[in-house]
Order: C-alpha cells, then structure tokens, then sequence
C-alpha cells in the first residue's frame, strides 16, 4: 500500500500545490469515475496576474485528461486520472465545474467592484 502514501481525498501531495487550488482538485477528485488527481509541474507566467484560482482544460490524455491550473503568477499542470468507461462523463463534469468557477470568479470581481 506505499504507493498509496502520499495520496489523500484522491489528490497527491508529494509535490507542491499552487496556492488556493488544492480544494478544486479535491472537488475534481470527487467526480465520479475520476481514479485521482495528480498535480505536476509548476511554472511562473509574467504575462498575467489571476486573483482567483482558475482551471482550463488543455487535452485528453491516454488516461484521462490534462488540465492547467492558475493562481496569481503561477501556472500548474494537473492530471486527472479516469476510468476508460467513464471518461466522456467525467468531460462534462470538468466543463460544468469550470464554467461554474468561470461564475463564482466573475460574481466575486462583481461584488468587489461595486463599492
């Protein structure tokens, strides 16, 4: 079971996590069909700032699916793990899970400008 060690609430934490992503990837861990979520590489951007954590997907991989996640000038990539059965239903989750953060973040930057 050591190959297990490092991975709680289907998220691995070996590695570094970007600030204020880790409960998305627990909420993407919580989809049904999704086996787990592995965070990767970290990389810094210049070109943009975001206040509020963000995903976006890149591509399917031959387990699952790549995304990237973006926090302030840091940029993530994450890879989630799927059943091969469950693979389109966990798609269609990933895109209603990002247009409502794309919500949430919008209704926060509205509440925050109307002073």
């Amino acid at each position: 079971m050591t190959r297990f060690r490092y991975i709680r609430h289907g998220v691995k934490r070996k590695h570094g996590i970007i600030e204020g992503v880790l409960p998305l990837l627990e909420r993407i861990s919580a989809i049904e069909g999704v086996e787990k979520v592995v965070p990767a590489l970290i990389s810094h951007s210049t070109a943009r700032i975001t206040k509020q954590p963000e995903l976006r997907f890149q591509r399917d991989t031959p387990s699952g699916f790549k995304l990237l996640a973006h926090s302030k000038r840091s940029i993530q990539e994450i890879f989630v793990v799927v059943t091969e059965s469950k693979k389109e239903e966990v798609k269609y989750k990933l895109k209603e899970l990002y247009l409502s953060l794309k919500d949430e973040t919008t209704r926060f930057h509205e509440i925050n400008t109307k002073k």
